[in-house]
């Protein structure tokens, strides 16, 4: 009987192992993609957290899922510490110390964090500390979440994208082409007039010349390099640069990136920093009054795992050519082919102010950059430094939309009317991930995308339905159902 009694007492102990003793969770069983999707859905049973530092945590955005690229897991999250709001990037690791093995203390790309959440607090340390020096809290989501954690990681596997899973329902459905087509205009439409009125709240503390500027910086970077891009136009504005030779505001924008071969952490060879162009940089740099300030950005911050010709050092090359032949205004530089689209009736005129604002981008590379990529890399073969899609991308969200605004500011109906029926004509791109996405969803058989007549403004419009319906899953509110796009079928 006393036997009896230990057994049961021992699978009792065995049973809440968790009330006593410290309970260590299997975490080679978790993929770390599982506590970012977590995270990403925010399944925990309660939104006041605490930090393991003692600090309240409430989440009110966790942040867009930075699934793709380098740097932090989720960036642009909303997050409430101890009652003040900051907005910034949140890194998941299954273990707290994984931020000082992955070395993201010596990172700059990672000084952006407002919190680092972990599934499994190992008591390595209570905060986190950036590259900066700061320190930011760490929170351990494991008691937080919404499920039995007693047998959480023992089933718990990553699981395949889950949008894939779902099926669109639509798809396989007969559509009425012209339908889609309304649809895919209004949501262009509406695109269209959300960039718009973005840059109207910028044009509170921004002129046309910065705003236009940042803009641009911003486009060039593609989805890697816009965030620091667009940081660098801010570090530099526009008013520091205005007619300034190309070589000087080259030297000024790659040493407040700090980018120039003298900045690097690794050496380069000296056939590279004796390039007499590199000297003359180099010489720019150290006569800028920006080099006698604080250093502002890393070489660390830029990803250069891309393209040679997509390399952040061809971008800021091209937008130092930019600003060049500008001459004192990006806004004056564009606006002029832009009113002509006030007078252009017909698709062919509108077609020849399209090609006149593309020929104003696609700029030829002049001497480094007509060889090189990078500082020391090849791989130019005198490519111009944007190309005419990236062209395009810039005259479709960028500048277009700030002309509307220059237009409404100046109370001008013809140029308004003018810029939307060039937006509505201008040529359709090659298209690019989310567009093929919804190409899948919507055509099969002998309905091709090919059937619906494609332009910007159509393409505008498909981002927009995949933005705000599908990657929420909103299939109930889907404008192709609720405005009849789908074909009645015979009976």
């Amino acid at each position: 009987m006393e036997h009896t009694r230990n057994t049961d007492k021992e699978q009792l102990l065995k049973l809440f192992r968790e009330i006593h003793e410290d309970y260590q969770p299997d975490m080679k069983k978790v993929d770390e993609t599982v506590i970012q999707r977590l995270w990403n859905e925010q399944q925990f049973f309660r939104t006041d957290m605490t930090s393991v530092d003692g600090k309240d945590i409430r989440v009110l955005k966790p942040g867009v899922w930075n699934q793709h690229n380098d740097g932090p897991d989720f960036m642009h999250a909303e997050i409430e510490i101890n009652k003040n709001l900051h907005v910034g990037d949140v890194e998941i690791h299954r273990h707290a110390s994984e931020w000082y093995e992955h070395k993201h203390y010596l990172n700059s790309r990672y000084n952006r964090v407002i919190l680092h959440a972990v599934c499994f607090d190992d008591g390595f340390n209570l905060r986190t500390r950036l590259q900066n020096g700061k320190r930011v809290p760490t929170l351990e989501l494991l008691k937080y979440l919404a499920v039995e954690t007693g047998n959480f990681f023992d089933r718990l596997r990553p699981e395949t994208d889950v949008t894939a899973e779902i099926a669109c329902r639509i798809t396989g459905k007969p559509l009425d082409i012209d339908g889609l087509g309304n649809v895919f205009d209004t949501l262009g439409h509406q695109r269209f007039f959300q960039k718009m009125e973005s840059i109207r709240l910028l044009r509170t503390r921004l002129d046309f010349e910065q705003l236009l500027y940042e803009g641009i910086m911003e486009a060039l970077g593609y989805s890697q390099n816009s965030k620091p891009l667009r940081e660098l136009a801010q570090h530099v504005p526009f008013a520091a640069l205005d007619q300034k030779p190309e070589p000087q505001i080259q030297a000024t924008l790659f040493g407040v990136a700090g980018l120039l071969p003298s900045q690097r952490e690794t050496h380069l060879p000296p056939e590279v920093t004796a390039d007499p162009n590199v000297q003359t940089l180099e010489d720019h740099w150290r006569a800028s009054p920006f080099a006698q300030q604080p250093q502002k950005m890393q070489a660390t911050q830029w990803y250069f795992k891309t393209r040679h010709l997509n390399q952040p050092t061809r971008r800021i090359a091209a937008m130092s050519q930019l600003i060049h032949r500008a001459q004192g205004s990006l806004m004056m530089y564009f606006l002029p082919t832009c009113e002509k689209a006030a007078a252009a009736e017909t698709p062919k005129a509108l077609r020849a102010v399209e090609n006149e604002l593309r020929e104003k981008l696609t700029l030829k590379p002049t001497g480094y950059w007509r060889e090189h990529a990078n500082f020391g890399t090849g791989g130019a073969r005198d490519t111009g430094l944007i190309g005419k899609q990236r062209a395009l991308d810039i005259i479709i969200n960028k500048i277009l939309p700030t002309a509307y605004v220059w237009a409404v500011e100046a109370d001008s109906q013809n140029l308004q009317d003018g810029i939307l029926r060039l937006y509505r004509n201008t040529s359709k791109s090659d298209g690019n991930q989310i567009i093929r996405t919804v190409d899948a969803q919507l055509f099969t058989g002998t309905q091709l995308p090919k059937h619906l007549k494609r332009t910007a403004k159509t393409e505008q419009g498909i981002i927009q339905l995949h933005k705000n319906y599908c990657a929420d899953r909103l299939c109930d509110l889907c404008p192709i159902l609720e405005h009849g796009a789908v074909a009645l079928e015979e009976a």
